[in-house]
């Protein structure tokens, strides 16, 4: 059985990146591509086993593998037995290469291990929304960032790893969350969560975008927000009661973040008492 959607390519090519083409191949009957697609890729194996080649290195396709190649990668993928079936997305983009390269993509990205449940779910949305002929390059665009990112949790780092860093910072996180008001340092952080202060900064920053302290400023930022508008308290009173003694620092750190004082983003939004 072979399902596969090719749109009609419009109004598409004004988005950021565009769906060019989905589709289940039961059985895969494999390919050769010398001077690889024009498209970017990702390609997951449900059932059955294939054989995989890029760059002279051979990577066997088993059910919850997955790869993904970069437009003009040569490659090819063959049946290794019986019953493989893929299930596969190209596209294109203005933004694509910028997008896929911000994120941590190189040409060539490969895992042996996915959750295909997870996976499957987002697949077999743009598939339906795929076959829409009015709203159906729109609503792609939308779910394919929503692939690319997940796929980007499953292919850019291993189950261990993810696992692994996730249990690092969580104790941090929480203790931020929970105790943004007192005096936190980067040596108590890592304290918290067990490991040198150089993995714990790196593995923060990896996980969330942000540097720890960036977490921690954002985090009392968020929370004075929440104290300007819903409150009729002093400047100095929210910067004390989120953490900052010092009213006139307060006032530095949230212009960096929001663009404008305290007290100007009180008058913006309107005193709300609830």
């Amino acid at each position: 059985m072979i399902n596969v959607i090719y749109p009609i390519i419009g109004i598409q090519t004004s988005l950021p990146f565009y769906l060019t083409g989905i589709g289940t191949c039961d059985p895969e009957y494999g390919i050769k591509r010398e001077k690889g697609l024009f498209s970017h890729l990702f390609l997951f194996t449900s059932e059955g086993q294939g054989l995989l080649t890029v760059n002279g290195n051979s990577y066997i396709q088993k059910e919850g593998s997955m790869f993904y190649l970069a437009p003009g990668v040569s490659h090819e993928y063959w049946p290794h037995g019986s019953g493989w079936v893929t299930n596969w997305i190209v596209f294109k983009g203005d933004s694509s290469n910028e997008l896929l390269s911000k994120i941590g993509f190189s040409d060539f990205e490969y895992s042996a291990d996915t959750n295909m449940l997870i996976y499957r779910n987002i697949f077999k949305r743009i598939l339906s929304i795929a076959k829409e002929p009015l709203k159906g390059a729109e609503k792609s665009s939308i779910l394919l960032y929503e692939f690319i990112l997940t796929a980007a949790d499953m292919l850019l780092c291993s189950t261990k790893e993810k696992s692994g860093m996730s249990s690092v910072i969580e104790p941090a996180i929480i203790h931020i969350n929970e105790h943004y008001t007192d005096d936190i340092t980067l040596e108590n952080l890592a304290k918290i969560s067990g490991v040198s202060l150089q993995h714990f900064c790196r593995v923060f920053k990896t996980k969330t975008g942000m540097r720890p302290m960036e977490y921690l400023a954002k985090k009392r930022i968020s929370e004075a927000k929440i104290l300007l508008i819903n409150t009729g308290e002093s400047i100095g009173y929210v910067s004390s009661a989120v953490g900052y003694g010092d009213q006139n620092y307060f006032g530095m750190v949230f212009k960096k973040y929001e663009g404008i004082t305290p007290s100007d983003y009180r008058k913006q939004r309107g005193l709300v008492i609830i």
